[in-house]
């Protein structure tokens, strides 16, 4: 584990503050990918950062996950804080259904970590058969210096959670109930709802911090496909920022997120 302090430079007399300044993009990624358990067994999703020349502060994700086939036990900052010997800000916040929140800062203003390492954990628990897409809806890194790096690259991954003794002889596959199109959209976009029969319907709208922006649906839906339109506004019809937004289908098969993007 790598660690080091901001120094000092003197040159010709005049001070000057050395500090790692964020480059242009930082890569993480999720670790294991893709991964299978069994319901009731407990499990660890990593986020890592492999780039040696990337230097960390602060790490913020919010991610989504579909909490009918996993539940969220907890989480923390990973080893790259914990064995830094830095004095660490962190946290994780679970208490928004299919969003987890989790944070690891170093405090020391002088202070900052290098990579490769693990930023951050999630531990869950597999709850029924089923895949979870799990998805960095938003996710900030701060170099060394305060200022964060301009973009986050962090690919989504999956949860299975299968039972051999259930009798499925494969490994159930994820919905394909709900589509995004255009995406990224202005000034509206179509969602599609695929059923394969008629059923309850639950579709809603939320920010990337999990707020309930507006519900677009709440009732009985025939089967087939179903065509739904959002605008970019709340519920009271006041239009909202451009940004990432969640799309949440509930219905009696199961939960399914998707992400888009409103751009202006």
């Amino acid at each position: 584990m790598k660690k080091r302090n901001l120094i000092v430079l003197m040159v010709m007399g005049v001070g000057m503050l050395w500090v790692a300044v964020a480059s242009a993009a930082v890569n993480l990624r999720f670790t294991p990918m893709d991964t299978t358990v069994t319901p009731g067994e407990s499990s660890r999703l990593s986020i890592f950062v492999d780039d040696l020349d990337a230097n960390v502060r602060t790490i913020d994700v919010y991610v989504t996950y579909d909490e009918s086939v996993v539940t969220s036990v907890g989480g923390g900052a990973g080893a790259l804080y914990s064995e830094s010997g830095f004095f660490v800000f962190q946290g994780i916040e679970d208490n928004v259904p299919g969003q987890w929140h989790g944070y690891a800062v170093v405090m020391g203003s002088t202070d900052f970590l290098e990579g490769p390492g693990e930023l951050f954990y999630w531990d869950y628990q597999g709850q029924a058969n089923g895949t979870t897409p799990v998805i960095a809806a938003e996710a900030y890194v701060a170099a060394g210096d305060g200022t964060y790096y301009p973009e986050v690259l962090l690919a989504d991954t999956t949860i299975n959670v299968f039972d051999p003794l259930s009798g499925v002889e494969d490994l159930p596959a994820a919905p394909n109930y709900l589509r995004a199109w255009p995406n990224p959209f202005n000034p509206r976009t179509a969602l599609q709802v695929n059923l394969p029969e008629p059923g309850q319907v639950h579709l809603a709208v939320y920010d990337i911090k999990g707020y309930e922006m507006i519900v677009l649906q709440d009732g009985v839906v025939g089967s087939g496909s179903q065509i739904f339109h959002w605008d970019g506004t709340d519920s009271d019809g006041r239009p909202q920022p451009a940004g990432q937004y969640l799309v949440r289908l509930t219905t009696l098969g199961g939960v399914q997120t998707t992400k888009i993007t409103m751009v202006k």
